[in-house]
């Protein structure tokens, strides 16, 4: 099960989604912030959980997850993630602002998770 998941470019988050309280924000953009980007998924694993991420160009895809979550699992969601982030990224970057960007793609986050 996906907890948490978000696209960011550098630092800053433009989409994310949740329907769980907690600190997931704050604990990935810590991570986000520490960790070089890479082509390459790699997981962190903090308090029982597992943040699971990667980056493609200059975009940082992640998810969260509970520790016991299979990793082919949470790697098939991020390509989806990513694959939909691309697809969808220049229509969005023609025609919107970074923030209704972000309010359009954290719906289909959403969708994702659920």
């Amino acid at each position: 099960m996906i907890i948490y998941a978000l696209v960011a470019r550098g630092s800053l988050i433009l989409a994310e989604y949740t329907s769980f309280e907690g600190s997931f924000t704050t604990l990935a953009q810590r991570i986000i912030a520490q960790s070089k980007p890479s082509k390459s998924k790699r997981v962190i694993v903090k308090e029982g959980c597992s943040f699971t991420f990667f980056s493609e160009d200059e975009f940082t895809f992640l998810c969260l997850t509970k520790f016991n979550v299979p990793k082919d699992i949470t790697y098939r969601f991020l390509d989806t993630l990513a694959e939909l982030f691309f697809s969808n990224h220049a229509t969005y970057e023609q025609n919107s602002t970074i923030k209704s960007f972000g309010v359009e793609f954290s719906k289909i986050i959403k969708e994702l998770i659920v």
